[in-house]
């Protein structure tokens, strides 16, 4: 077996389990966790938007971290913190009617672990440029949406079937202790990695890499022809993360909100099959204009009283975020040169995850029907920009 393949099978592997773990670090399962122990959903917002403004200011501190050293092995080890912190939650699971003083504890662990996140964030962007040839990444990527996909749904519907019998509190403990081995089993497998180039070299020119002017890569068309759909994207993106929360909001128990992750992991599937299909047809631009397409769904989630239209309308919305979540970083990957991918794509994510933080910050004070109306507008038009951006167009020879 040669190295790629080797590579492949490593990256797909880590994926699935890194993807796993992470569920039980943001999303609905911890949402739903936090609720049953006694936190308020006004405290799961501030929960969900302090979570990401620590990850877009170690982002914003640590944005040259995939510069230097061997970068492989950096982005194995920042996942060790993260993994152990995993640890730290289970006296939360022992709280019933968690105070004051178990909210602050649960803010300096999520805090933390954001911050191993970001370093991670930081990396990985630019990891594809050593590991896989560029025109394989999309359906690389694909697999591991695939497989991560099929995991998650897999500890989605264990979840539901077992929170019948105990206590979700019961349930997360052990979940918390599979997360941290879980990370703990990607960040070996990210470890043994091999790069396809020589190892006195950094760049696929065979040069070394030299530190480029942060005003340089601000001026490159990649970033400012895309910084309206960077930016959109996050705050549309923000509103998906605390759905489990709008749900409790609408008059949903538990029930439904654990059966969202099962439905976003089948959901995800899906996304990730078809992108796979497509990645090697046609440019990702049009995978990620699609996705855009189905944020109109969410409107009708507002309809009260009919879960089954709720989670309908749920995956819907998670098949589209799946195209476009695959298809960026895909379709980024022949638009930026690997000179400035680590910089670059640290600021993409800062764009990214600050406007997360923005709509979880709003989300606990507005509307929900506004909140939803602003979410689908502003993904079309992040949609809108990746499909037209002279950028995306001028690399569509090369796909």
């Amino acid at each position: 077996m040669n190295i790629i393949s080797q590579n492949k099978i490593r990256a797909i592997l880590a994926y699935a389990l890194r993807t796993a773990a992470l569920l039980c670090a943001s999303g609905s399962l911890v949402q739903t966790f936090l609720s049953t122990i006694g936190f308020s959903e006004q405290y799961i917002y501030l929960h969900a938007s302090i979570y990401q403004a620590a990850n877009v200011l170690s982002i914003i501190l640590f944005a040259r971290f995939a510069d230097g050293g061997n970068l492989l092995r950096r982005t194995a080890l920042v996942q060790v913190p993260g993994a152990l912190l995993f640890l730290c939650y289970l006296p939360l699971c022992a709280q019933s009617d968690a105070g004051l003083p178990a909210y602050l504890w649960l803010l300096v662990i999520s805090i933390m672990q954001s911050v191993s996140t970001a370093l991670h964030t930081v990396c990985e962007y630019k990891v594809p440029y050593f590991i896989y040839r560029t025109e394989e990444y999309g359906s690389v990527m694909a697999i591991c949406g695939v497989v991560s996909s099929a995991v998650s749904f897999g500890v989605g519907a264990l979840m539901s079937a077992l929170s019948v019998r105990y206590s979700y509190s019961t349930l997360m403990a052990f979940a918390f202790g599979i997360s941290c081995l879980f990370l703990l089993g990607a960040a070996v497998l990210q470890y043994f990695q091999k790069s396809l180039l020589p190892p006195d070299t950094e760049t696929p020119a065979g040069k070394k890499a030299e530190k480029i002017p942060l005003m340089a890569m601000f001026r490159h068309e990649a970033f400012s022809h895309l910084f309206v759909g960077n930016i959109t994207r996050g705050i549309a993106n923000g509103t998906t993360t605390v759905l489990a929360a709008a749900a409790l909001t609408l008059g949903y128990d538990e029930t439904l909100t654990t059966a969202m992750v099962s439905v976003q992991s089948l959901a995800t599937l899906a996304g990730c099959a078809l992108f796979g299909v497509v990645s090697r047809r046609t440019h990702p631009r049009y995978a990620i204009f699609a996705g855009s397409l189905c944020f109109l769904s969410l409107p009708l989630m507002l309809l009260r009283g009919t879960p089954m239209l709720f989670l309908a309308m749920y995956a819907i919305l998670m098949f589209g975020r799946t195209l476009v979540d695959y298809a960026v970083p895909s379709a980024l990957l022949y638009a930026v040169p690997v000179e400035i991918a680590g910089t670059y794509n640290a600021w993409r994510m800062i764009l990214h995850n600050g406007g997360t933080m923005l709509a979880t910050t709003v989300a606990g004070f507005m509307p929900l029907p506004v909140l939803i109306i602003i979410t689908v507008v502003f993904q079309l038009i992040s949609g809108f920009n990746f499909l037209c951006a002279r950028v995306m167009r001028g690399k569509e020879e090369k796909v």
